[in-house]
């Protein structure tokens, strides 16, 4: 004997096929049509549902979620339960409640999904170039079908006179015009990758003069590394700013280092590399070779095993952790967490104290963990962190990491338990879904840090 059917499939079923009678305009919708609270709830979440499709396919990946998003496009829904409520009070039928609303939703999951197909045909070149110049007129017309569709079906099957049927599809389709033109930018997934036409075609590095003042100026710096102080525990500091094409990593790589300088006196022993035409004339760039080659100088000049090495790296990260390191036309290979292991184990530094700022960058710490090492980092593995804009002076976890909390906290515990609740609170007033910062700390570097952040604020200050 064959399985029945589960009911709310069944339910769903049925107002999908009620939706395809109410987009050719047939009454026979108002009989198909199952509209009850949970199936109500059911069309809402799928509806949802092929939105983020549309927009994950529309703005690709990485991305983020956006949860204020799900109001804005709920709103639809809530003017066609105020709209359906009007006919149940009017026709004294609780069932009109939430017919409009739910069958509307249907409709709306239907074109939804043809939107998918005809934005994948688009992107693919699957249609000819005539045709594709349509799609954006196609577009408003399936906007408007499903609402002229409703108001029809419904003021017709309650025998509306025509002037009423006019004035509600106008009422709604205004309604509806004003809510898309107000929130026409809102999306409820959103690229957190720089769009292709936004990145820079040319850059500095094409220049004779910058071209053969690299090498110099990487040597100057790694030559002009002060070394280490026998009678005390010494920090070096080393920032990279990897993608060239957003200003925001170069100002925050180059505000950690004077604040390292100024207040945590690494003055004569931090190193900064940073991939920026703005800086390319007066700082190395950031390459692995160049980061291996300041490691190992670092190493060099430092008591490996009491000294602590404190490595800041902001860029933009990706799903597969991985940091970019980025600077046109040169083809740079990222930073993995495999490649930057071996590199610190390689130069033979024990006590190390790494910051990530960039998305997914919690992906690093399993590989970098050690007794000896400390991690902090912007985002767990699995979410994004915010600020990378070119407005910005710094991301959100380096403004309140370094520049609300490190320059008053007297530890770094304390600086960054302080920053996690700005980040929040923050990504909380911004509808962002949480980045989750981390702290990884070994047990030997937990138990010394009390003793080396001595050395990190120097007169006393703790």
């Amino acid at each position: 004997m064959n399985k029945a059917v589960p009911l709310p499939l069944t339910e769903l079923a049925r107002n999908l096929w009620a939706a395809c009678h109410l987009l050719i305009f047939r009454r026979s919708a108002l009989r198909w049509l199952a509209p009850t609270p949970r199936n109500f709830l059911v069309l809402l979440l799928i509806s949802l549902a092929v939105s983020v499709l549309f927009d994950l396919i529309s703005e690709g990946l990485p991305g983020q979620w956006s949860p204020s998003g799900v109001a804005v496009y709920a709103l639809p829904a809530f003017v066609l339960l105020v709209f359906g409520q009007f006919l149940a009070n009017r026709h004294g039928l609780w069932r009109l409640g939430l017919a409009p609303a739910s069958i509307w939703l249907a409709a709306d999951i239907l074109l939804g999904l043809a939107q998918c197909l005809l934005l994948l045909a688009q992107q693919n070149s699957w249609v000819s170039p005539a045709i594709a110049s349509y799609i954006p007129v196609l577009y408003t017309g399936l906007y408007a079908w499903p609402i002229l569709a409703v108001v029809f079906v419904f003021t017709r099957g309650l025998a509306w006179p025509w002037w009423e049927r006019a004035m509600a599809f106008v009422i709604l389709l205004g309604v509806f015009t004003a809510w898309s033109l107000t929130f026409s930018d809102e999306r409820l997934w959103y690229s957190t990758a720089p769009p292709e036409e936004d990145l820079p075609t040319t850059s500095r590095l094409m220049e004779e003069e910058v071209w053969y003042a690299q090498p110099e100026l990487l040597q100057r710096a790694l030559a002009g590394l002060q070394p280490e102080r026998p009678e005390r525990v010494d920090w070096y500091f080393l920032g990279v700013g990897g993608a060239f094409y957003q200003g925001v990593f170069r100002q925050e790589t180059e505000a950690v280092r004077t604040l390292f300088d100024t207040r945590f006196s690494t003055s004569g022993r931090s190193l900064v590399l940073i991939n920026s035409d703005d800086s390319v004339l007066g700082q190395p760039i950031a390459t692995r070779t160049s980061i291996a080659r300041a490691l190992k100088a670092m190493a060099a000049r430092m008591d490996k095993e009491q000294d602590v090495l404190f490595l800041f790296i902001t860029s933009h990260g990706s799903e597969n952790h991985e940091i970019e390191l980025n600077y046109w036309p040169l083809e740079l290979a990222s930073i993995t967490p495999e490649w930057l292991r071996t590199t610190l184990d390689e130069s033979g530094i024990r006590r190390r104290v790494i910051v990530l700022s960039a998305c997914y960058s919690g992906g690093f710490v399993p590989v970098l963990q050690s007794p000896d090492t400390l991690v902090i980092t912007a985002a767990d593995a699995r979410h994004t962190s915010f600020g990378c804009t070119d407005d910005a002076e710094l991301t959100y976890f380096g403004r309140a990491f370094f520049d609300d909390s490190l320059r008053r906290e007297r530890s770094l515990r304390a600086a960054y338990d302080n920053a996690v609740e700005l980040v929040r609170q923050r990504e909380k007033e911004q509808g962002f879904e949480a980045s989750d910062p981390q702290w990884s700390a070994g047990d030997s570097i937990s138990a010394d840090l009390p003793l080396l952040e001595q050395g990190l604020f120097p007169g006393g200050q703790r």
